[in-house]
């Protein structure tokens, strides 16, 4: 019998992974000089900022307003979509929140006092450098805040903790994409339409086509005023370009000669489309008004009901005259009001805002109507009706039930969503809870009270069922029994994941685990379960179309936020995912904070492409072609504890570790060829993950002459792997070197203490 050959270490080749890490570290010799600088920036800047905004006040005095957001909102927004879904913003350092807090600064003063001037090139320029240089001063300002707690660690935990929430109220937007959003929206409140409409005189529904309908013209409006440029910028000299202006643009005064004749002689052709460009401008605010009946022909409702949603969604000049500036940053009113009345006309230069604060929009509205309690009962149920659409799309084959109830010690609970597959219990909680504005500006005692209700107790009622089910396979008649009730087999139960769902992005909450047990907010004890946002969950499962990928994200998912400290959303994470399985080994090792910012990416290209039309590939997880067959055919077999098999073989090695294991395994192919008559040849290649956890997998050589005996060579060779590792289990696959096409001939799990292989194939 051949015994498991030791191993060489599988070393990657440089550039095999595709991960690629920048860090940011401050010697500690250098930390009192780096803080030192920080304050004195921070310092700097809240003295700059009273004299900031008189001067961004000024100039709203003497420019015309609604010209200024028009414009700060085409050129900050604008983004081009390449041929590959990628966007290219136009001015990439101007956000939405910043034309956001823009609006809010211009709806500060009275009517009277609105600039009358129009919007040219040297003013845009400046408030493109100002706008986003206040916003940046008001988070300068917060690091003073926290300099008394420097020595109070539990303070400056609070305080972090704090920081994260005011950040994403502050700078995130995006809750799912525009058609996603559309669709949640619309499915989410549909229900409200009678009750809203009898209040209102406009439902629910009313309100979402309403506001879509002003995406759909300010998109094409803004669409066609920069192609009638692109066709005007066609003209090669300074004449061809102002005859092509005055062809092209309706409604001109003059004409072509007349201009020339009033420009120097020597213009260039670029100094002319700057000309051109800067005098067009002047009609961008018109891709921003919108008068009720054009949109009531869009959406084929009465007008009465159109110019209803406009004015409950709108304000009016010197609406905020009395508003607080501090609280523009993180309780903006234009997040509840996104449109302004401009006599007849309502003006919205950023109609894409109102989805982005829907949530807030339709709080306000049912709360209006007397319908709070309506509104909290159908987001609950709305939610656990998405989850489980949701996965029994995913996992067509597993044992779905929702609402599961089961009582101990005479207590009745309830589990939102039960899973069963294979080998797999997954337990999933709903909460559709949302954030108070106190909460998202970061009060201690809301985003305490906060975590508690939303992240901490759907996780505490998981954790419960996952307690009794460990009981159960320890052997406790008792729980065996309640389990068993619900249709858990205990036995069988040899992995359990747990999720909590939501209708609000808690993404800055729901990877800070570390940070709630350091401040009492966790108990230390307790593993936290993963929140995820209903929205991205349906990317989540879109993209690992492969239920064994989902179902290994989801299980090792709460493994990366008890591992390190981060700062990301949940489509960071399964950008991560994609590239790395969640093998970060090394990377625990080294940080403890880490941020996957823009890992997003590949996901963000391919919605925003398809939205556009562009037919583009869905981003797939980086397996090389051995693991990925190994893969593929896992799932179609489904063999008993496939599941588990499916999870240790993904998280034994990375794309780069992957690789190497290929070209090791050929290399070992050769050799058993040559050598296999020789009893004690080397037939076996074993990947150990540097991780405890982490099942060793081990791959066995042997060619055609050997096939008959070739499984109980397995079952030897995985058994003396266990017991010499102390091992709880380990997966085997034996290759064929004549069948060298298929990713495996068997494979087997071992278990310790199992009386036979748990699965073999």
């Amino acid at each position: 019998m051949k015994t498991p050959d030791t191993p060489s270490p599988i070393h990657p080749r440089p550039g095999d992974s595709p991960l690629k890490l920048e860090t940011f570290e401050i010697d500690p010799e250098n930390h009192a000089e780096f803080k030192a600088a920080a304050l004195a920036a921070a310092r700097q800047a809240i003295n700059d900022l009273p004299a900031q905004l008189e001067s961004l006040k000024g100039t709203l005095r003497r420019v015309s307003p609604p010209q200024i957001l028009a414009a700060f909102a085409s050129y900050g927004m604008r983004a081009g979509l390449m041929k590959n879904g990628e966007q290219r913003k136009l001015l990439p350092d101007v956000m939405q929140h910043h034309g956001e807090l823009l609006q809010a600064i211009a709806l500060s003063l009275p009517l009277v006092e609105w600039g009358v001037e129009p919007a040219t090139p040297d003013v845009m320029q400046a408030l493109f450098d100002t706008v986003p240089t206040i916003s940046n001063s008001f988070f300068m300002g917060r690091l003073l805040e926290g300099e008394d707690l420097q020595d109070d660690k539990e303070a400056m935990a609070v305080r972090s903790l704090q920081e994260r929430v005011r950040m994403h109220t502050h700078g995130v937007r995006n809750w799912g994409y525009y058609r996603q959003v559309l669709n949640l929206s619309r499915d989410l409140y549909a229900s409200l339409d009678l009750a809203m409409h009898l209040h209102h005189g406009f439902g629910a529904s009313d309100v979402i086509d309403t506001l879509a309908a002003l995406v759909s013209v300010f998109e094409n409006r803004q669409s066609a005023h920069w192609e009638l440029l692109g066709k005007v910028f066609r003209g090669k000299t300074p004449r061809q370009l102002a005859e092509l202006y005055y062809r092209l643009i309706p409604d001109l005064v003059g004409g072509a000669e007349e201009m020339l004749a009033i420009l120097p002689p020597k213009i260039s052709s670029d100094e002319m489309k700057g000309i051109l460009m800067a005098h067009y401008d002047l009609r961008l605010v018109d891709t921003a008004l919108f008068n009720p009946s054009d949109i009531a022909s869009v959406v084929a409702k009465p007008e009465a009901v159109i110019r209803g949603v406009l004015e409950a969604l709108s304000c009016r000049p010197g609406a905020l005259t009395e508003a607080r500036f501090n609280y523009l940053f993180l309780d903006n009113p234009v997040w509840h009001r996104p449109l302004l009345t401009l006599g007849e006309n309502y003006f919205c230069p950023m109609p894409q805002m109102a989805f982005s604060h829907i949530h807030r929009i339709m709080d306000r509205l049912c709360g209006e109507a007397g319908l709070q309690e309506s509104l909290k009962d159908r987001r609950a149920l709305y939610l656990e009706q998405q989850v489980e659409a949701v996965f029994r799309g995913a996992l067509p084959d597993a044992d779905i039930r929702a609402g599961v109830k089961w009582k101990k010690d005479d207590q009745q609970f309830e589990t939102d969503l039960l899973v069963i597959i294979d080998r797999v219990v997954l337990i999933v909680e709903a909460k559709s809870h949302r954030l108070t504005p106190q909460g998202l500006r970061g009060a201690p005692d809301r985003v305490k009270k906060h975590i508690r209700e939303i992240v901490l107790a759907p996780s505490i009622q998981s954790a419960r069922l996952e307690e009794l089910i460990r009981s159960a396979r320890e052997g406790d008649t008792g729980a065996v029994a309640i389990i068993a009730g619900v249709g858990i087999d205990a036995g069988r139960a040899d992995r359990v994941i747990r999720i909590s769902v939501t209708l609000d992005d808690l993404s800055m909450l729901s990877a800070c685990e570390q940070d709630f047990k350091k401040v009492g907010w966790v108990p230390q004890d307790h593993a936290l379960a993963p929140s995820i946002l209903i929205a991205d969950l349906q990317c989540l499962v879109e993209i690992l179309d492969n239920p064994l990928l989902l179902l290994h994200y989801l299980s090792e998912r709460s493994y990366l936020q008890k591992s390190l400290s981060l700062l990301g959303d949940e489509l960071d994470y399964l950008g991560l995912y994609l590239v790395s399985g969640f093998n970060l080994a090394q990377l625990n090792e080294k940080f403890s904070q880490f941020s996957p910012s823009g890992m997003s990416a590949p996901i963000d290209r391919y919605y925003e492409g398809r939205e556009a039309g562009l037919n583009l590939p869905k981003p797939k997880m980086e397996l090389r072609p051995l693991f990925r067959d190994i893969v593929e055919r896992i799932t179609q077999l489904k063999p008993a504890g496939w599941t588990l098999i499916g999870f240790h073989l993904l998280s034994s090695a990375d794309p780069a570790e992957q690789r190497a294991i290929e070209r090791n395994l050929n290399k070992l192919r050769r050799f058993v060829q040559k050598n296999y008559r020789d009893p004690s040849h080397a037939s076996t290649l074993i990947v150990q993950p540097p991780e405890r956890r982490k099942a060793p997998v081990l791959f066995y050589l042997f060619p055609a002459a050997l096939r008959a005996g070739h499984r109980g060579t397995m079952r030897q060779l995985s058994s003396e792997a266990v017991e010499a590792g102390n091992l709880d289990a380990c997966i085997i696959l034996a290759r064929c070197t004549e069948t060298w096409e298929q990713a495996f001939e068997s494979l087997m799990l071992w278990q310790r203490n199992a009386p036979r292989p748990a699965s073999r194939v």
